[in-house]
């Protein structure tokens, strides 16, 4: 897989997630609702970084799908917050692949760890919500520290 084959499948990942994060948000209580908002800003900031990197490199940008289906129905804050951590194990790939095929100390290359380092992180997160979710409270594990390290 060449960089810019990396690039243009990171970016229909991302197109992806922007609309996944849509979709759930729709579904989560208020505090995980703003943190889905969070994280729907950083992935859109991400996938505009993406598509100017393709430009960079010669390749035009993939564009968005009109709609995407979710793997399974997303019916509740549960069922959201599982597809937000599906969202985020397929974004980690996307990452992984980016660094795999980009070369050392280039952009392409930086972009992808960081995207790899907080998909990681958020589809942590939301795992832990989806197997914690009751009613109208849920564990909030998102934050800048370690799992099992206080907040």
């Amino acid at each position: 897989m060449t960089e810019l084959d990396a690039l243009q499948s990171a970016l229909a990942r991302l197109h992806e997630a922007v609309y996944g994060y849509g979709l759930a948000g729709a579904h989560l209580h208020r505090a995980l609702r703003s943190v889905a908002a969070v994280r729907l800003r950083e992935t859109q900031v991400l996938r505009d970084a993406v598509a100017a990197q393709v430009d960079r490199s010669g390749g035009t940008p993939t564009p968005a799908a009109p709609a995407y289906t979710p793997p399974t129905p997303v019916v509740d804050a549960a069922s959201a917050a599982d597809l937000l951590a599906d969202i985020e194990a397929a974004s980690a790939g996307a990452a992984w692949d980016l660094v795999a095929a980009s070369g050392p100390d280039t952009s392409s290359r930086r972009l992808a760890v960081g995207w790899l380092s907080s998909a990681a992180r958020a589809g942590f997160g939301w795992r832990a919500v989806a197997q914690t979710v009751t009613g109208a409270s849920a564990t909030m594990p998102f934050g800048p520290s370690l799992p099992g390290q206080p907040g």
